[in-house]
């Protein structure tokens, strides 16, 4: 194992809820009429937020599935791939039988390399981490929880609804009896701040891994996140405001001017994707020279 620290590129911006959002809590109190399903809430504010275990988790998710689909394509640039094969090991529940979804959690399975070599050349453990049998390989991002954001509070404080009650029925297939049930969600056009924090512990890595990291969020925003994604709830879109490299330098010294910035106001993910090599230049040239 060799961990080194070449700095951090720090990536800010906005997550709006295109769409009814929900990610859920457990009732504290049950009550006649009251919400079946509340959404998680900041305990100091009571007002809502998005978890970064959420966020990495499904961005984790849907990438899983990406690399399954490209475990072919994929193995020259990341040599761990081949050792599997497209699928998962739920027929006979044994983990690590060569599949690619080769360990079990709960009812269902996900991708985890099984040592810190593995991981290292390994599209997704090497970006959200790994938790292996003989060794782990830390996350190279943080994800932060994501708060309401400045202009919303004050939505909040102005006496506008920032949740609404949803109520869905399910209908017996049989006896046509109702079963209504409600929900809560955070309303359509809700912003909150991301922050999210990439390690740069490699100088060849680093774009490669930015660019995964891009992919994931430009399929969530083509899937959902939180609960009830297929009726309609969970659809977002990330609003980028900056990206900046933090050189080693910088955390020695404190120097703002040793940071490069990049201003990302109002761009999309595909706005970065199609512009990444001019817009990450500098700091690849401020990589080479060390």
């Amino acid at each position: 194992m060799d961990r080194r620290f070449y700095g951090k590129i720090v990536i800010k911006g906005k997550i709006k809820a295109v769409t009814g959002l929900h990610i859920g809590s457990q009732r504290d109190i049950s009550e006649i009429g009251g919400i079946d399903n509340p959404v998680i809430k900041d305990p100091h504010t009571g007002l809502p937020y998005i978890p970064g275990s959420s966020l990495k988790g499904r961005l984790r998710s849907l990438f899983e599935i990406l690399v399954n689909s490209r475990l072919g394509e994929w193995r020259e640039k990341y040599p761990s791939l081949a050792n599997y094969s497209p699928g998962s090991c739920r027929p006979d529940n044994q983990e690590n039988c060569g599949k690619f979804f080769n360990r079990k959690i709960n009812r269902g399975w996900i991708h985890v390399c099984p040592d810190y070599e593995t991981a290292l050349a390994c599209p997704v453990c090497r970006l959200f981490g790994a938790s292996g049998k003989e060794s782990n390989f830390p996350s190279r991002i943080i994800v932060r929880d994501a708060f309401l954001t400045k202009e919303w509070e004050e939505k909040w404080r102005a006496g506008e609804a920032i949740t609404e009650a949803k109520i869905e029925v399910g209908i017996d297939r049989v006896t046509s009896q109702a079963n209504p049930r409600t929900n809560e969600r955070v309303v359509a056009g809700a912003e909150f701040e991301f922050e999210i924090i990439y390690n740069v512990e490699n100088t060849t890595h680093w774009r490669d891994d930015i660019k995964n990291l891009l992919t994931a969020m430009a399929l969530l925003e083509d899937s959902y996140l939180g609960g009830s994604g297929s009726r309609g709830y969970g659809k977002v879109k990330f609003i980028f405001d900056s990206f900046e490299f933090r050189p080693l330098d910088y955390y020695r010294t404190g120097k703002d001017e040793d940071i490069v910035s990049i201003d990302a106001r109002e761009k999309s993910v595909s706005d970065i994707l199609s512009g990444f090599d001019s817009l990450f230049s500098e700091v690849e040239g401020k990589l080479e020279a060390g």
